[in-house]
């Protein structure tokens, strides 16, 4: 079951509370070496496959069935980009393919600085412009 992470209308968001979707990390992001991980990927599938895993750098890709030319094909849909850059900013792009372009779009970018502080809110700038890829 999924838990509900919206906050109340009336919620009073401070600098110093957790966010929504806070989980705590003892080894969470701890890599099988030793090294701390950027991320910890998780995918479900039908419910019947799980994985969650740390991670340095991540990527999927995710395939949709379309029928072209009176054939069943599959395209890529989404695709979700997961790194760290040499300054330490972490970075998730989001890219989707639209039927009629070749390249994708990118329609996400949410990026954090963990070693620095946060200012205000902004723990992770969100970046919801659609820019091409």
């Amino acid at each position: 079951m999924t838990k509900d992470l919206t906050l109340p209308k009336d919620a009073a968001s401070r600098n110093d509370s957790e966010p929504p979707n806070f989980i705590d990390l003892p080894e969470d992001l701890t890599m099988p070496d030793g090294r701390p991980a950027a991320f910890r990927v998780k995918c479900n599938v039908s419910g019947a496959m799980s994985l969650s895993v740390p991670a340095a750098e991540a990527s999927f890709t995710v395939l949709q069935r379309i029928g072209r030319r009176g054939e069943e094909q599959l395209v890529d849909s989404v695709q979700v980009l997961c790194g760290e850059q040499d300054n330490g900013t972490i970075t998730v792009r989001v890219l989707v393919w639209t039927p009629k372009g070749l390249e994708p779009l990118q329609v996400a970018l949410l990026t954090s600085r963990p070693e620095g502080a946060a200012t205000g809110n902004d723990l992770i700038e969100c970046d919801l412009g659609h820019k091409e890829y």
